[in-house]
């Protein structure tokens, strides 16, 4: 299992970065690294203006994915007949989906983390009041840990962290606990 992530993306653009800087600062304003890449190059403006452009290039791209839909991450796994990638938008629904199966959990957020090849599940829950937490979490990690294996064919789960949020509601209370009045 592995993830699709930005790290070539981010090489790329760090090495446009650093080439475009240095080509500027050796046309610009040291010229003795300056005249070091003209010899490579034909015209110093030639090589400020490549280094523009570099940078431009870089800069671009930082503010054109600000607005705009970001790239899907996707965890990959081998199958019996190649390989299957599924987002890991898609498995944080999947995850929400099945918490909301429970009647004490109000509001469910996941979020996924992948290291050395397994996967930990990091969950935000809002509890109704009146609920034992210790007996949910419980049984809400072996629901979840189940259903991601079965039904995503995801097996390499480390861990399912559950932070209680927020206690919802109203305490329930039993007719012996009702407060007596006098």
């Amino acid at each position: 299992m592995k993830t699709r992530s930005g790290l070539g993306n981010f090489l790329t653009t760090v090495l446009l970065l650093l080439i475009g800087s240095l080509l500027i600062y050796g046309n610009l304003i040291n010229r003795d690294v300056g005249d070091i890449i003209s010899s490579m190059l034909v015209m110093p403006w030639v090589g400020a203006a490549l280094g523009a452009v570099m940078i431009l290039s870089v800069l671009l791209q930082w503010f054109g994915g600000l607005g705009g839909k970001q790239k899907a991450r996707f965890i990959d796994f081998d199958s019996d007949d190649g390989s299957v990638g599924i987002s890991t938008k898609a498995i944080q629904d999947f995850i929400e989906r099945v918490g909301k199966e429970f009647a004490a959990v109000k509001q469910i957020d996941s979020k996924l983390v992948q290291d050395k090849g397994a996967l930990d599940i990091l969950i935000s829950v809002k509890v109704v009041s009146g609920n034992k937490i210790p007996e949910l979490s419980q049984v809400l990690q072996q629901r979840i840990r189940e259903s991601v294996r079965e039904s995503l064919g995801l097996e390499e789960i480390r861990n399912i962290t559950i932070q209680v949020s927020e206690i919802v509601g109203e305490p329930v209370q039993s007719s012996a606990e009702a407060p007596v009045s006098g």
